[in-house]
């Protein structure tokens, strides 16, 4: 961001079917959420039951993919809480936010599910 006007820099193939990016308040993660197929009939050859969050290393102007951490069905949106240290995950066909550990740039998935009465499809956060 240190350039006037924003500006592709890099590339990175995340995985199938990225649905939502989120960058963490610390500026050294981000992570896209993958569909991984979760929305697709059980017949299809690339169905998988649960999404996928990719987590990404940004070093400077470089990013790197360094792992992934499963999730529910159809993860649509992201946040990262103020202080960068969980992750939110909505889950469209499960109807709950998965809460996930952030310690740098491992992210672990605590097991811990919000409820929801209704179906989260966005999801965002404020930093401040």
């Amino acid at each position: 961001m240190s350039a006037p006007q924003p500006h592709v820099i890099d590339k990175i193939v995340v995985g199938d079917a990225p649905e939502g990016l989120a960058i963490s308040p610390t500026g050294e993660v981000a992570v896209a959420i993958l569909l991984n197929g979760s929305n697709s009939a059980k017949s299809a050859f690339f169905y998988h039951r649960n999404g996928v969050v990719a987590v990404l290393r940004i070093d400077g102007k470089k990013v790197s993919k360094v792992g992934e951490v499963e999730v529910r069905g159809l993860p649509e949106g992201v946040a990262f809480s103020p202080n960068g240290k969980w992750l939110y995950v909505g889950t469209f066909l499960d109807g709950d936010v998965s809460i996930l550990k952030v310690a740098g740039t491992p992210i672990t998935d605590t097991g811990k599910r919000l409820a929801l009465p209704g179906h989260p499809a966005s999801m965002r956060a404020h930093t401040f």
